[in-house]
């Protein structure tokens, strides 16, 4: 019979030296997917609760209503307007001013004021979610083919890191209508943007419609 040798010492401790470096590689990694699919889970049901509100919104419209907005004298008017319709569906707790929000993109780049996605009407919710609202220069003629207004929704609230495709996500608001911010139909941009060098600004319709995962 042949003998049967055993493991020496040195190799069982090589062995369990290749499994801890392992798991410390692999780890990290396992830990940030599974946050980054409870991101995309949670903007999923967000998005879904807010296609039901707009719709709401949309179906409780007066002619009282589409007056103020037509006699409001500039953006900001009209975004606490609709913002003031909005809050009975949000549950909004207080204001949030910009110099204790501050927000990025993905790549790093800080929002200056410059920027369409710089938000000033923001809103914690009781959720702890910060909302805000920005009305866009669209004449009202164009407003059921280009966006009237953005909604900033920042899953993690006033918790940092405060990024673009991270844990902020939005929407287009339309006359009729919403749509994940970021809709194209160039799988290389959204690919590009919704990325460590991007803006992360595609994320929300990419997390949205793939789930995520890039096909």
């Amino acid at each position: 019979m042949k003998k049967i040798y055993g493991f020496t010492l040195a190799e069982i401790s090589v062995v369990l030296v290749l499994i801890i470096l392992t798991f410390i590689l692999v780890m990290p990694n396992i830990i940030e997917d599974n946050k980054k699919i409870d991101r995309i889970t949670k903007w999923k049901t967000t998005y879904q609760n807010l296609e039901y509100i707009f719709s709401a919104l949309s179906a409780q419209a007066t002619e009282t209503d589409n007056a103020s907005f037509k006699k409001a004298v500039n953006n900001d008017e009209k975004a606490d307007l609709l913002f003031n319709m909005l809050s009975p569906y949000l549950r909004v707790e207080k204001s949030v001013s910009t110099d204790e929000y501050k927000t990025y993109f993905l790549n790093g780049t800080k929002v200056n004021e410059e920027d369409k996605h710089y938000i000033t009407n923001l809103h914690i919710l009781n959720s702890g979610k910060v909302v805000g609202i920005k009305w866009l220069n669209t004449p009202e003629s164009y407003m059921d083919k280009l966006p009237a207004a953005i909604m900033s929704v920042d899953l993690n609230g006033l918790n940092q890191p405060n990024k673009w495709g991270y844990d902020i996500f939005g929407i287009n608001i339309y006359a009729n209508k919403i749509e994940p911010l970021g809709k194209t139909d160039d799988d290389y941009i959204i690919k590009n943007d919704c990325s460590k060098k991007g803006t992360g600004i595609t994320c929300s319709y990419l997390y949205y419609i793939y789930g995520g995962e890039f096909k």
